[in-house]
């Protein structure tokens, strides 16, 4: 004994009166777009991140983040370790 729910889309009607027609259900938000077309970065090691075409460094050296982006890991990875060799971590 399960009940369907129908879905009725309901089409809304414009008002007539100009001053009317500012009114929010006839209007609903917009879905924010710019999180959806953002790239989505993946971890691949420590302050290294890949997005799909290109690898992406993040460093803090001295309080200030320094980032770069290359399509060689290679590249990236050397960037890195300089980075922290200034710092002193590696």
């Amino acid at each position: 004994m399960s009940k369907k729910k129908k879905n009725k889309k309901r089409n809304l009607e414009v008002p007539k009166n100009p001053d009317q027609r500012k009114i929010m259900r006839l209007y609903p938000q917009r879905v924010n777009l710019r999180k959806s077309l953002a790239p989505t970065y993946y971890p691949v090691a420590h302050h290294i991140y890949y997005d799909g075409a290109s690898f992406r460094v993040r460093v803090r050296v001295d309080g200030k983040t320094i980032s770069l982006n290359t399509p060689d890991k290679r590249k990236a990875v050397k960037f890195r370790d300089r980075q922290l060799k200034k710092v002193g971590r590696v």
